[in-house]
């Protein structure tokens, strides 16, 4: 038997409770700051050496712009309307519209983010009269930071975990956010061991607020007793089965490769083409995100075999393609001049 196959993950995606709020500090938000904050200080040094456009005393007001307007903005959006808004239809959006706001609840696209990113770019190459390819170039760079330490926080948060797979497999592990996905008779039996190892009822330990209201959800009450309480922990490890720890593949093939080849062929050729680094960043994203989704339990639609995450993918080879037109012609151009 393989050990990590027995490691059920019980990591916190809070770092702390904000005293007297309910409020606090989450691994997923520390994620997206030190995403903006590495990405500012790449293409700072980039913009110093003179291999990024967007002058350096300019450049923190363009990075403002992209992470709200272009990540989280975009981000959020994608996730609404390619994912949320077509498992809950119109009708659940009517009964809850201010999902979109609750951002620290989760929930953003990937896809949604790029295109979002890309928007960002082109107002801004047109406000201050740049390439859009030369904009373009850096962010793309930068962004695989952020992608890297998303999906790091997906890890931690324990969700968009990888499909079933054997337990000899020597990355396999379990994710108790299954247990919400079993079949109800299941879920009922898991309740009731669970019930036993705690010594009694979860609702009888559920977090309280000053006034003795129930402040904390049932599965959310789960998974916090999993973290605290080793038998119970063991409990729900018994009901789950051993999957890929996909969020990190996405991390490493999506995020943290990408970025090493791409900071890599900027320092060493200066004078590439406005639009390759694009074009590579696409190619490479597409290519990551096609292979981790086969080890990715799919989150949404699936036809023909091909998950959602992959048909979006498209998307980003046609950006691809297109960058890749542009940057070949912007080398004829200066070879002629």
């Amino acid at each position: 038997m393989n050990p990590l196959a027995t490691y059920i993950h019980n990591l916190d995606p809070v770092i702390l409770d904000i005293p007297g709020t309910p409020l606090a500090v989450r691994w997923y938000g520390l994620a997206y700051v030190a995403g903006f904050v590495l990405g500012y200080m790449v293409l700072l040094h980039l913009s110093k050496k003179k291999l990024y456009c967007v002058e350096a005393e300019k450049l923190g007001d363009f990075i403002t712009a992209v992470c709200i307007f272009g990540v989280l903005l975009g981000g959020r959006m994608g996730e609404f309307l390619f994912y949320w808004l077509p498992e809950h239809g119109l009708s659940g959006f009517l009964n809850d519209p201010l999902w979109v706001l609750r951002v620290w609840e989760g929930g953003m696209a990937s896809h949604g983010g790029i295109l979002g990113v890309l928007a960002v770019a082109i107002w801004y190459a047109r406000k201050n009269k740049l390439s859009l390819c030369a904009v373009s170039d850096g962010l793309a760079i930068v962004c695989t930071i952020g992608l890297f330490f998303g999906r790091v926080a997906n890890f931690i948060n324990g969700e968009l975990y990888g499909r079933i797979c054997s337990a000899t497999n020597a990355l396999a592990m379990k994710f108790p956010q299954e247990l919400f996905t079993l079949p109800a008779d299941v879920q009922i039996r898991a309740r009731v061991a669970i019930d036993h190892a705690l010594g009694a009822p979860v609702e009888s330990v559920m977090l309280k607020n000053e006034s003795g209201q129930i402040v904390e959800g049932y599965a959310d009450a789960i998974l916090r007793l999993g973290r605290e309480n080793a038998a119970v922990n063991e409990v729900i490890g018994s009901f789950l089965n051993p999957r890929y720890p996909s969020q990190l593949f996405e991390a490493f093939g999506e995020g943290l490769f990408i970025f090493v080849v791409l900071i890599s062929l900027r320092l060493l050729r200066p004078n590439a083409p406005a639009g390759i680094f694009s074009a590579l960043f696409c190619f490479l994203y597409a290519a990551a995100r096609i292979t981790c989704e086969c080890f990715k339990e799919p989150d949404a639609n699936v036809w023909y075999g091909i998950t959602q995450g992959q048909y979006l993918t498209i998307v980003v080879v046609a950006l691809g393609i297109a960058y890749l037109i542009a940057a070949l012609r912007n080398r004829s151009i200066c070879k002629k001049l």
